[in-house]
């Protein structure tokens, strides 16, 4: 694994400052913009067992200064000292054998394209068959989803009744930290941007998304959400303008695995934000509390992911679902991004009608508007079968969904989802060939992997035959390197001998033949 500094350089020409931040890297050929990230920080990850008084004297020797800890991930944000460089303060960190790794403290900002509204319309939950949903459910109060954002609206007419309470607070003391979770009067979220509990949206984005999830149903005004009876969490960590920084995401995953871990029933998370580089210490918060779904925003750069990650969607991570952006005719948006191996399924993203702070409704566009979609599907799907764990959760979503010709090749189901189908789910299958190298170099190990699933279950074996003749067998017990076990993606690990190869994966529910080299 590369340190950070590694991955911080690796690509890097030189470094630019604007206005308190810096540019990882410059501009590319292909016009992609670099990873800004925020001047006099980093986010420190440090081994197991390191105590706090090595920390503070790491500190003290260096001159610089924790900001935030984030305990639950044994990270911190921290404050270097005034003159030292982002790139030289890595080194400096990452020499000290208490630290695993530090890396840029990353701008990340909201992934929508506003558009003004024009007729009244909800499309998005006609073509996702969420009416025939309905029959079988509206939700549940039991469940909840956080919504890591610009915060919400909490006092929307369409949101509020569907707000989750912190009760504890609410009947609590002003100012006191009554459940003792670090956070005070924290009723409806926290505030990562201001370090408090009021999430109040100053920007929009939450709000609109929030409004997909869970706007109230039946109520006589405004829209319907995916579901209309859940429960809301909000986690501000984007600003007025649209902007946060990773260790504010952090922090919200931080505060939401808490929440967790005391009893709130949190089924996942939504992301519809995105940028800055490749970050370790976000991807491991994620990949920290493995039983929440992560569902993303996949981008609106009208990329493919496959050859261009974007992150957070891109975290190779069993927990996180990125999500493209689909049109009312169920093309793939204009902006959307997508990709083969990378993407799992589209939702709608184009003129999308939702919630908007201060009693308003507005349209938006983007990824960021379809990721909403799946994640009230996920809460929806809880509610029916709340026995279902993250796993059985995410293979409905996945399998459940209709076969639009413009996601075909476009994202690893080939579906956009259908809430109706994930409810009803019988004899679904979904296979795709997930990894495998771009080039082979014989002697080399290198990751096999395949998705294989009915409905919400993993369908194995899954087998993969060669041109040599050769067959080997994929496995999802969790054993490295398969990520988890039981989540209907097995893997394996091979060693090439030839520097061309055919691959013949298949099992009980499809197969897909990949040539590699010839």
């Amino acid at each position: 694994m590369k340190r950070g500094w590694e991955r911080f350089v690796s690509s890097m020409l030189m470094v630019v400052l604007v206005s308190g931040y810096g540019y990882a890297g410059v501009k590319s050929d292909s016009g992609a913009v670099p990873p800004l990230y925020k001047e006099g920080e980093l986010i420190v990850k440090y081994r197991d067992n390191v105590s706090e008084a090595r920390k503070m004297a790491g500190h003290s020797r260096r001159g610089s200064m924790r900001k935030k800890e984030f305990r639950e991930f044994r990270m911190e944000q921290v404050k270097i000292r005034r003159g030292l460089s982002v790139e030289k303060a890595i080194r400096e960190f990452e020499a000290d054998g208490d630290v695993e790794y530090a890396e840029p403290n990353y701008v990340l900002k909201a992934i929508n394209v506003p558009t003004d509204p024009q007729f009244y319309s909800t499309w998005g939950m006609t073509k996702i068959n969420a009416p025939a949903a309905w029959d079988n459910t509206t939700g549940s109060t039991g469940v909840v989803v956080a919504v890591i954002d610009s915060g919400v609206d909490y006092n929307h007419p369409d949101l509020k009744a569907n707000m989750w309470v912190n009760q504890a607070e609410l009947n609590g003391q002003p100012g006191v930290d009554d459940d003792g979770n670090g956070a005070v009067d924290d009723i409806y979220g926290y505030n990562a941007v201001s370090n408090n509990g009021n999430p109040m949206d100053d920007n929009g984005h939450g709000t609109h998304v929030a409004g997909t999830i869970g706007g109230v149903g039946n109520n006589g005004i405004g829209v319907a959400g995916v579901n209309w009876n859940v429960r809301i969490m909000a986690c501000k960590f984007l600003a007025a303008n649209g902007s946060g920084y990773t260790s504010d995401a952090i922090e919200c995953l931080q505060y939401i695995k808490t929440m967790k871990a005391r009893g709130v029933n949190i089924v996942a998370t939504n992301n519809s934000w995105g940028g800055g580089g490749y970050s370790k210490s976000l991807s491991d918060a994620i990949n920290g509390q493995r039983n929440i779904l992560f569902i993303a925003a996949a981008g609106n750069a009208a990329s493919n992911n496959d050859t261009t990650a974007t992150y957070p969607a891109g975290y190779n991570l069993p927990n996180v679902i990125p999500v493209a952006a689909t049109t009312s005719s169920d093309g793939l948006a204009s902006f959307s991004n997508y990709g083969r191996r990378t993407v799992m399924v589209g939702a709608p993203g184009a003129s999308i009608l939702s919630a908007y702070p201060n009693n308003r409704y507005v349209y938006m566009s983007g990824t960021s508007m379809a990721t909403p979609h799946v994640t009230g599907l996920a809460a929806l799907i809880k509610a029916r079968y709340p026995t279902l764990d993250w796993r059985g959760i995410k293979n409905l979503i996945l399998s459940g969904g209709d076969r639009p010709a413009s996601l075909a090749a476009k994202s690893v189901t080939g579906r956009r989802i259908n809430a109706f189908g994930s409810l009803t789910c019988v004899d679904s299958r979904v296979f795709s060939a997930l990894k495998y190298p771009a080039a082979i170099q014989p002697g080399v190990a290198t990751t096999l992997s395949a998705l294989s699933i009915n409905c919400a279950q993993p369908s194995g074996p899954v087998t993969v035959a060669l041109s040599g003749g050769e067959v080997m067998t994929l496995r999802d017990d969790g054993v490295s390197p398969d990520l988890a076990a039981g989540d209907g993606v097995f893997t394996g690990s091979w060693i090439p001998v030839r520097t061309a190869e055919r691959f013949y994966f298949s099992s009980p529910v499809g197969a897909e033949t990949v040539t590699v080299g010839m």
